[in-house]
């Protein structure tokens, strides 16, 4: 794969996820703090997402794996520890940005 065209798919599907954070928090009248996804430095073969959110007070609180996105193939994992993703793939960011893979609230979702 073009590394060029992993990092352009790789910020589609956070975009994505933080939109959907986003609208969920507004739908639900959250407005304690705001929430961002992050790209996490890359390791050999995965590349974490972060989610953490920022409070009214500018702090930063809760940070936890959002995914991981295998570099190879663009597959994404729903995290099984802060270390490793869980065994089955969930989406591809090249599929739609990853979109399908996503719940109402912005997640990765379980499997089916």
């Amino acid at each position: 794969m073009d590394r060029t065209a992993f990092e352009t798919a790789l910020e589609s599907f956070r975009a994505a996820s933080e939109e959907s954070i986003l609208a969920h928090y507004a739908r639900n009248d959250f407005t304690f703090a705001v929430p961002d996804v992050e790209v996490g430095a890359g390791g050999k073969r995965y590349r974490k997402l972060w989610n953490i959110e920022t409070y009214r007070d500018g702090e930063r609180h809760n940070r936890s794996i959002h995914a991981f996105v295998e570099i190879a193939t663009g597959d994404i994992f729903k995290p099984a520890s802060c270390k490793a993703p869980a065994k089955h793939k969930r989406g591809n960011i090249y599929d739609d940005a990853g979109r399908a893979c996503l719940t109402d609230s912005g997640h990765v979702a379980y499997m089916r």
